[in-house]
């Protein structure tokens, strides 16, 4: 237990004076970066928590891909990702030829993971 307190003082100690890569020009995002990407999103993925799909963002006002940008450029200059962001549901997946024998990590493939588009864009 005791290293764990001491673990975690170091930490905090050295993570009091960081302050991380400056935030350069060419780490913004530009409204064209952010267009070409919502354009090139795959349609008919299932929807996020958010229970929006890419199809709300390709079919979106023009107007939205600007927004976006800036919202980006908003979570990478201030270090700080929204609590949605983080969140995200698995699905596993049984594979094909296993059936349903018992209960086996082995009896799944790799699982799909859905998350919010918006962050699939960032």
């Amino acid at each position: 237990m005791k290293l764990k307190v001491s673990l975690r003082s170091t930490f905090t100690e050295r993570r009091c004076d960081y302050i991380g890569d400056p935030f350069l020009e060419e780490y913004r995002f530009d409204v064209e970066l952010v267009e070409t990407v919502v354009s090139q999103m795959n349609r008919g993925k299932a929807a996020g928590l958010d229970e929006l799909t890419s199809e709300h963002l390709i079919n979106a006002h023009p107007v939205l891909v600007a927004i976006l940008a800036r919202f980006f450029n908003f979570i990478v200059s201030n270090g700080y990702v929204l609590h949605g962001f983080r969140l995200s549901y698995t699905v596993p997946l049984i594979k094909e030829d296993q059936g349903h024998r018992g209960n086996s990590v082995d009896n799944y493939r790799q699982s799909v993971d859905n998350q919010s588009c918006h962050i699939k864009n960032f």
